[in-house]
């Protein structure tokens, strides 16, 4: 006779086998995709290295040699001269570093006479003026930077 604590005890024993194999079937799985990404990873690493050997064939400089011999009509190579490389104390410096002039442009203006002021006098109505009518106007865009213009392309 089963008495109903044995029947609880074999359902206790049956959920915790389903539960053992279910564990173990997700285990195997992912066992299983961890064996497929360490094959592709192998698969990469033995193509970076076949492309780094073909890099390594394809730019040896007696290869290089030959094929510009081959091709000096089409490609009308010289060897550069040790003169033609600078060294960068000799690059000029950038802007930021560019000493600031004693005169500006106003002063320029000024010591060069009535000329050059009646000049730009002249630039700054002729902005002001409105354009003839034959002469087509652009439509303002709106101030908004180029950078901000979406062209449609992406979907964001």
């Amino acid at each position: 006779m089963l008495r109903s604590f044995d029947l609880v005890l074999i359902g206790v024993m049956t959920a915790a086998a389903v539960v053992t194999y279910t564990v173990k079937h997700r285990a195997d799985d992912k066992l299983q995709e961890v064996r497929r990404l360490e094959a592709e990873i192998r698969l990469e690493r033995d193509t970076i290295d076949l492309l780094r050997a073909d890099w390594a064939l394809l730019t040896q400089p007696n290869r290089l040699e030959r094929l510009m011999v081959a091709y000096q009509s089409e490609l009308q190579l010289v060897p550069t001269l040790p003169t033609q490389l600078a060294m960068p104390v000799e690059l000029p410096m950038p802007r930021s570093q560019l000493p600031m002039p004693e005169t500006t442009i106003e002063d320029l203006i000024a010591s060069a006479g009535g000329e050059v002021a009646a000049a730009l006098k002249g630039v700054d109505e002729a902005k002001k003026a409105q354009p003839a009518s034959g002469i087509p106007v652009p439509i303002p865009r709106g101030g908004f930077p180029v950078d901000v213009i979406s062209t449609g392309s992406v979907n964001r």
